[in-house]
């Protein structure tokens, strides 16, 4: 009996330290942790973030190159970060802040703060916001290298992958350069996919970046600034012939995207994904023949 009481106990031991061990665990889990769909392990793989109003994405190379592509409203930081970090991510190789409204940089000062940058790029000109100045600030104390984007710069991403910058151009549109109509815009190589940003244009500028004759031929069209009423033109989606459309969009927002804008998008037949119709994040990813979205 006796023993029996031993077993008895030891069991019990045993059982509360498992309990303990899976308590500890599950506390040392952050709260609401980032969970990523299955991902091949030696695609591109490119997420459009639900930022609400914001431009974040990021991309990660077959060979595990992180860019990121705007960070976001002020608070999107973490959300980023985190999701980063479920992809691996222990740098940033290369940060675009696509205009200087804290829509699209937001969240700058967070990713500064939790990973080494290799290098950033923006727009240039001069500081027009407590925010950017602060972003530059943080930027220059890393000693992270900030380059100026223009027009026929392009980034090698290895395995024959580019990024190429396609606008802002000289002149520019607005004489402030860091007004969305002279957003960066940026198109992704990756053997014979395609993904095109258009940053945070507007009808002026969305003429401007038509005109400069560009090939925009594209897998995964990332819809101008919310899909406002000027941009996404019938010009430039004959141009793109998109098969997604992705739009960054705040549900609390009744007037955003507009309803002009849906129409043609609707009308390309691409698939349209909004991020404000999202449960979660997007996440694409290219064998470099396909685009497919990963569920």
């Amino acid at each position: 009996m006796a023993r029996h009481r031993r077993w008895g106990l030891l069991a019990l031991v045993l059982l509360l330290g498992a309990l303990s061990l899976g308590l500890g665990i599950a506390l040392r889990r952050p709260s609401g942790a980032t969970r990523l769909p299955p991902l091949p392990p030696r695609a591109l793989i490119v997420a459009y973030l639900k930022v609400g109003h914001g431009e974040a994405s990021w991309v990660k190379t077959a060979d595990g190159r992180f860019l990121v592509i705007g960070a976001g409203p002020v608070g999107s930081g973490a959300h980023i970060a985190e999701t980063l970090r479920a992809a691996g991510a222990k740098q940033i190789d290369l940060l675009v802040l696509p205009y200087a409204y804290s829509e699209a940089l937001g969240g700058a000062l967070e990713l500064v703060a939790q990973f080494p940058i290799k290098a950033a790029l923006e727009v240039g000109g001069p500081l027009v916001n407590q925010r950017q100045r602060e972003t530059r600030a943080a930027l220059l104390q890393r000693k992270i290298p900030v380059q100026v984007a223009r027009a026929g710069h392009a980034f090698d991403l290895g395995h024959g992958g580019r990024l190429d910058i396609l606008f802002p151009h000289e002149p520019l549109v607005s004489r402030t350069p860091v007004a969305p109509n002279n957003a960066i815009v940026l198109r992704l190589t990756w053997g014979q996919t395609h993904f095109l940003w258009e940053g945070g244009l507007e009808e002026a500028g969305e003429q401007a970046f038509l005109g400069l004759g560009y090939e925009l031929t594209a897998d995964v069209l990332r819809v101008a600034r919310f899909g406002n009423a000027g941009a996404s033109t019938p010009e430039l989606l004959r141009e793109v012939q998109p098969r997604f459309v992705v739009i960054s969009a705040d549900d609390k927002d009744g007037e955003l995207p507009a309803p002009a804008t849906l129409e043609r998008l609707t009308a390309t037949g691409a698939t349209l994904l909004r991020t404000d119709r999202s449960p979660s994040d997007l996440f694409f990813f290219s064998d470099g023949q396909t685009v497919e979205q990963a569920r």
